[in-house]
């Protein structure tokens, strides 16, 4: 399928829309095995405690996820940049946000999946033991006591990915950066109308 005006094929859009959405879930798995854990103990059947000195660990957690999704979409903007350069421009640019925004929230999911297959469950544990678990990246409350922003973390790879594909943008040696859709000067020269004698 192309774009009859530009004569532009959509494959290599679709696929590095695609893997950058499954990149996503790399970075979570990534996330999982490298995020600090924070202990806690088992005070009763339907309760637990996790001491306030293990904050500093859930702060590291999503910390470490946040700049693993700042490397992603800059990952991601190179990947779209040199695999679909047809589809550089506003179009190639919305794509790599969106992909990067959906695949933010699956490595989100991932992470969290894989994280608890690395941990026992806490309700499963006998009343005194101690378990270890990883920060909830859903920041429904955002920090304690702080405003809640659900969002936050899920614009890190947004951001980074918009800072990489301007800065490419940039540096682009072409007005077209480098697609091939503009003409050039000596085209423009020999479409102009000349003078002809009376």
């Amino acid at each position: 399928m192309t774009d009859a005006g530009r004569g532009r094929a959509v494959g290599p859009l679709i696929a590095v829309i695609g893997v950058v959405v499954l990149l996503g879930s790399v970075v979570g798995m990534i996330w999982a095995e490298v995020t600090p854990a924070m202990s806690g103990r088992v005070v009763d059947a339907d309760s637990a405690l996790i001491p306030a000195g293990e904050f500093p660990e859930e702060f590291a957690g999503v910390g470490t996820f946040a700049l693993l999704l700042f490397g992603y979409g800059v990952v991601a903007v190179v990947i779209a940049w040199f695999a679909s350069r047809r589809w550089r421009g506003p179009l190639g640019f919305g794509a790599v946000v969106i992909s990067t925004v959906i695949g933010s929230l699956l490595a989100a999911w991932v992470g969290t999946m894989v994280a608890d297959w690395r941990f026992d469950d806490p309700r499963s544990s006998p009343v005194g033991s101690t378990f270890e678990v990883v920060p909830d990246l859903w920041l429904d409350g955002a920090v304690r006591g702080g405003i809640a922003g659900p969002w936050v973390l899920f614009v890190s790879a947004p951001l980074a990915a918009s800072l990489v594909y301007l800065g490419l943008a940039l540096a682009s040696r072409h007005g077209d950066l480098g697609v091939g859709d503009l003409l050039d000067a000596r085209s423009e020269e020999q479409l102009r109308p000349t003078a002809q004698p009376m």
